[in-house]
């Protein structure tokens, strides 16, 4: 807010735009209120005379002529941080937003952090990770339990579910769910869809997170046809639901498979819609260890977004399948992390033989790697490597 004219917040249904915006708002106007929402439609240039800024226009695409009304103010007036709207990813990508370059910057607000949701700030710095390596995290103990930890796996960091009993906690994420297919869908399509296959596609979705699962399997396993499937796929991006990561490509590796990882903005939706309680998990270790990987790809890139560092993330395969690294970032000045979660509280150097081959392939390049596990203290495997715990980082 202090170097662009406005900025667009946008994230998933309850995740906290409209509180975190009023934060910062001097004035609101709030368009799910009707007559508000009447008055501005029919007069939207005038909407912000006697208003003082920052104006938070939240729930804008009730009236969508407000951007345009935006993008007008700012071009008559340049000054920064003038207003907030706060809106969806999914009305973004069903709006004229592009016409905004230059003058909105969209801002994604992520689901909670395990540190944002204790109230305290991490204890070791991503930014610090970019710049020293490894030697910012050695030694850095984790101030959570190792079963805080594999709790993010299943437990939402949609602030409004915080401190739920287990039981209620994932019967309300279920719930969720429902209402994203049967209610949010209307505001980004106006065709008619088959609520009940778009629900099972979701659920088929769940069961691959933290794994590349081809297209075909999810279509097979909602028992929807290819282009349906491919139609649904579509509508949960829009909706925000799905977080994929790429697959990852550089010059100096061939045969990488670009199919994405599999990933829900917050695993604990998964997690809940499958029924997969901390208990049920323990007697499944390699559905909890991909819920687990993707907790700690879904955080670590909250993180690096919300401290604006502009890193790429990504996913290694192999086309043969003998190179695999859970997360990849690329960093605005050339280097590479490799990231690497593993469910295990003690780990060793053979934990990292993955991303030991990426640091000889890559050399200068590779800055620092990292297995990223449920334990107590970061301690170093190699030069340029060490074993971390989730809770250091996020």
């Amino acid at each position: 807010m202090q170097a662009h004219s406005a900025c667009l917040v946008e994230g998933i249904r309850g995740v906290g735009k409209t509180s975190t915006a009023q934060r910062l708002a001097a004035d609101t106007l709030r368009l799910d209120h009707p007559p508000t929402a009447r008055r501005i439609a029919a007069d939207p240039d005038a909407a912000f005379g006697s208003l003082r800024s920052p104006i938070l226009i939240d729930e804008w695409q009730r009236v969508p002529p407000v951007w345009d009304a935006v993008r007008r103010s700012i071009d008559k007036h340049r000054a920064a941080g003038r207003f907030l709207l706060s809106g969806s990813s999914r009305t973004a990508l069903t709006s004229d937003v592009h016409a905004g370059a230059g003058r909105i910057l969209p801002v994604r607000l992520h689901t909670m952090t395990l540190s944002e949701r204790s109230g305290r700030a991490p204890a070791a710095a991503l930014a610090d990770l970019g710049e020293f390596g490894i030697e910012a995290m050695r030694g850095v103990g984790s101030p959570f339990s190792p079963a805080e930890q594999i709790g993010a796996a299943v437990e939402s960091g949609l602030p409004g579910y915080l401190g739920m009993d287990p039981a209620d906690h994932q019967e309300a994420l279920r719930a969720y769910l429902d209402l994203a297919v049967a209610r949010d869908l209307t505001e980004i399509t106006s065709a008619q869809r088959d609520t009940v296959k778009l629900r099972g596609y979701v659920r088929a979705y769940g069961a691959t997170v933290g794994t590349t699962a081809e297209h075909a399997a999810i279509h097979n396993a909602a028992g929807v046809s290819k282009a349906t499937g491919g139609s649904y796929h579509d509508l949960l991006v829009r909706l925000g639901l799905i977080e994929e990561l790429p697959g990852w490509s550089h010059n100096r590796l061939k045969r990488l498979i670009r199919r994405p990882k599999r990933h829900f903005v917050d695993p604990a939706l998964a997690a809940a819609d499958h029924h997969d309680t901390a208990a049920v998990l323990e007697q499944r270790r390699d559905r909890l260890g991909q819920l687990f990987e993707s907790a700690v790809a879904c955080q670590i890139r909250a993180v690096a977004d919300a401290m604006g560092l502009g890193w790429r993330f990504s996913h290694l395969r192999s086309a043969g399948g003998d190179q695999e690294i859970d997360l990849i970032a690329d960093l605005p000045d050339g280097g590479v992390i490799a990231i690497e979660a593993k469910l295990a509280h003690a780990v060793s150097p053979s934990d990292a033989r993955q991303i030991v081959k990426l640091e000889e392939r890559l050399g200068g390049i590779f800055r620092a790697g990292l297995v990223v596990h449920p334990g107590d203290t970061a301690f170093r495997l190699s030069e340029r490597i060490a074993a971390v715990p989730l809770g250091i980082l996020v």
